[in-house]
């Protein structure tokens, strides 16, 4: 019994040649998007030294940051994957995405709502960390705020994770970072 792998061979042929034909601009691909990691970078600390000198928003300046990285990130990603498929369009992209948004916001939606409270919240800063908080019953020192989520640290030592739409819906007590000292 004889199989013939001669349509096999050369269909890895014809893949090897495409792969081969496609090398340098992948390689040039690569080096674009190590280019844009680096402004990324740039961009972050930039953004975050800016934002904390103007706006005296330690945390906003975090956030700024990141999400400036993340933008420089996605443009790089686009501007490579156009260098190594031209026929690539990043308007086909966005089309296609805009269409899967809507799906995306809606199961998303307490993520979203999550994040936005807490841009909000960074940007008001109603309360800062080291603060003694209350909301709904759930008290505690402040430890962290995330765009997410506050984690908040109890008289017993357990992390509570309030979602910051909780906590920007909620009625907050306040106590500033001394008067928590002294509940201790």
């Amino acid at each position: 019994m004889f199989v013939d792998l001669s349509q096999a061979w050369q269909n890895a042929k014809r893949i090897l040649d495409a792969v081969i034909y496609l090398l340098p601009n992948l390689v040039l691909a690569i080096g674009t998007f190590c280019i844009f990691l680096a402004i990324a970078s740039l961009t972050r600390s930039l953004v975050r030294r800016v934002a904390s000198r103007r706006a005296h928003h330690q945390s906003l300046g975090l956030l700024l940051g990141h999400l400036a990285r993340a933008i420089v990130i996605i443009v790089g990603s686009l501007i490579a994957l156009s260098v190594v498929a031209p026929s690539f369009r990043a308007v086909d992209l966005v089309k296609l995405l805009g269409i899967g948004s809507v799906a995306v916001g809606f199961a998303f939606q307490n993520i979203l709502q999550n994040f936005l409270a807490g841009i909000l919240l960074l940007l008001q800063e109603p309360f800062e960390i080291g603060d003694w908080i209350n909301v709904n019953g759930m008290e505690g020192k402040v430890e962290d705020i995330q765009t997410r989520a506050t984690i908040v640290s109890t008289r017993d030592g357990q992390r509570v994770v309030m979602p910051n739409a909780l906590i920007f819906t909620s009625p907050v007590v306040v106590r500033g970072a001394q008067e928590s000292n002294q509940l201790k």
